[in-house]
């Protein structure tokens, strides 16, 4: 059921901590039940043309359960209020068509830059392996030790040696063969289309890694048929305590290096007024320890 998800958060209806229904007419609702609240990534995954009808199931299951319903980013607002929701912009969306995709001209130079940069460096980018798992670990947790808060989950994946093996993961390894930097990547649509998930790189790493891992990523999709991909959503800027739980100003500088098309995505809440509790529900799906855990300095590691 999860290849009829069309839209980069589609990948995260399942999950840890969710509750996973089916629904009648074959769609597929998750939640992550927090107090009163069902938190959803996003919209029910639904069978192809019967959207609309799929939301009405997952709203009266929610209804039946006594739950509130909240979906933290749909492409689509106008469905939801449409039935009486509220939607407000939360965040954008990083697309790339990758039909033609080139470094080329100025839109993506500073890639392009970095990229030859980083072969200088004698960086290259390889396919994961199993046998890799130790290495890429160590490089995992030095990057958190630069973070607050440890890995925060929900629509954030976690370094998860079990799970690489389902998913499109790269590598980026210097000269010697070491491991410097990881990406993972999920397929949505039917394995049309990919989505950006954990980008880790170790302190150390040369500065252009990431940016040659994933343009080494896009034009690797692009040659094997995939059409389009996703370096995620990237929520909009909330506020200095905000930032210092998820940065999303540098973030969003980053991702718009790569030139893509950023769609926006709605939060939706029963109201306007269930706004505030709305946040801290998707604050808790995010961090169970709480907001404070989620402000708090990593372990340094060794």
């Amino acid at each position: 059921m999860l290849r009829w998800g069309t839209t980069s958060v589609c990948p995260f209806t399942l999950g840890p901590a969710r509750e996973v229904h089916e629904l009648p007419n074959g769609g597929l609702v998750g939640f992550v039940r927090t107090g009163r609240w069902a938190v959803m990534a996003t919209d029910p995954i639904a069978p192809p043309g019967a959207g609309g009808q799929t939301l009405d199931h997952a709203l009266e299951l929610i209804g039946r359960l006594r739950l509130r319903p909240l979906v933290l980013a749909t492409a689509d607002a106008a469905a939801h209020r449409d039935r009486g929701l509220w939607t407000m912009p939360i965040a954008d969306d990083a697309l790339i068509d990758l039909d033609g995709f080139t470094l080329a001209g100025g839109g993506r130079a500073n890639v392009r830059h970095s990229v030859s940069a980083a072969r200088r460096a004698g960086l290259s980018v390889v396919p994961w392996s199993p046998s890799m798992t130790s290495a890429a670990a160590q490089v995992s947790a030095a990057w958190l030790s630069t973070k607050r808060g440890g890995e925060m989950g929900f629509t954030l994946g976690r370094f998860d040696p079990d799970a690489m093996a389902t998913l499109d993961g790269r590598v980026a390894v210097d000269g010697d063969g070491r491991i410097v930097a990881l990406t993972t990547w999920h397929r949505f649509d039917d394995g049309r289309a990919r989505v950006l998930d954990l980008m880790r790189r170790s302190p150390t790493a040369p500065n252009p890694a990431m940016d040659l891992l994933i343009a080494e990523c896009l034009r690797e999709f692009a040659a094997d048929g995939v059409r389009t991909a996703s370096l995620g959503s990237v929520p909009r800027s909330h506020g200095a305590l905000a930032e210092r739980v998820y940065p999303t100003a540098s973030l969003r500088r980053y991702k718009d290096k790569f030139a893509p098309q950023w769609e926006p995505r709605h939060l939706v809440t029963p109201s306007r007024r269930h706004l505030p509790a709305g946040l801290l529900a998707i604050a808790q799906a995010y961090s169970p320890d709480g907001l404070r855990a989620a402000c708090r300095p990593n372990s340094i590691v060794e």
